[in-house]
């Protein structure tokens, strides 16, 4: 398999990430969009199920960076996430739709998607190149901008009630713990910070060599999150996204 590395921002956002084949598992933007308003023949469950869609809500509409990896993670990528989704995703199109929202306007949303680029920005949403096939898909999330709610689980004194397993922490005192006689980075020591662009989304495809479970949903149709508190403090993955763009 072909490996492949994007970079991209996307703009605005609905409280929401999203991945689908652009063919739309054979609906058209119009029937796609009654689904996930709950009126079409398909519910957003079977579209899951059959590897045609897969949407994640967030807490909040601000816009992300997401980097698109056809291939492996590196070291970093793997340890830093504090949230996580993996489910099958299939592509007979080899064009995989990257997007923040899904509402009344979707098919003058669809008509305006356009081939991502490489450090390029995009208003709702996108689309990438990949071979056909049938693919395991991972969507990671990070700090310091994660939408998951995960580090605000890990935070003392987060927003976010932890999931199982999570002891929260002071961001300083978790880095001073895992990683003795490094420099933290500045938004560990909540300093102001214009200069860095960190990655808030890794979106992963892979071949598929394993049966997935099926996911769990929350009550707004989304696929859940897992969570997590990794071992040592994440100091957020850089992304070169504001230098090629100044």
């Amino acid at each position: 398999m072909q490996n492949k590395r994007l970079d991209f921002l996307q703009q605005e956002a609905g409280c929401l990430i999203w991945l689908a084949p652009r063919s739309l598992g054979g609906l058209t933007p119009l029937e796609f969009g009654n689904v996930w308003m709950g009126e079409g023949s398909e519910t957003v469950r079977d579209l899951v199920l059959r590897g045609a869609f897969l949407p994640m809500s967030l807490y909040q509409d601000d816009g992300y960076l997401v980097r698109f990896i056809l291939g492996d993670l590196n070291e970093q990528e793997e340890s830093e996430w504090v949230a996580r989704v993996r489910h099958k995703l299939n592509v007979p199109c080899g064009e995989v739709i990257v997007s923040v929202v899904l509402d009344d306007d979707f098919e003058y949303w669809f008509s305006e998607f356009v081939l991502t680029g490489n450090n390029g920005s995009y208003e709702m949403g996108s689309y990438v190149e990949i071979p056909s096939g049938e693919y395991l898909l991972e969507v990671y999330s990070y700090p310091p901008g994660d939408l998951s709610t995960g580090w605000g689980q890990i935070e003392k004194g987060g927003l976010f009630k932890s999931s199982a397993g999570i002891t929260r922490e002071n961001p300083l005192d978790y880095f001073h713990r895992t990683r003795p006689n490094e420099e933290p980075p500045k938004w560990i020591k909540d300093e102001y910070d214009n200069e860095t662009y960190y990655v808030n989304f890794i979106i992963r495809f892979a071949p598929l060599n394993e049966d997935l479970p099926i996911p769990k949903f929350e009550e707004d149709i989304c696929v859940e999150w897992e969570f997590r508190k990794p071992d040592i403090c994440p100091i957020g993955i850089k992304s070169n996204y504001k230098q090629e763009n100044e």
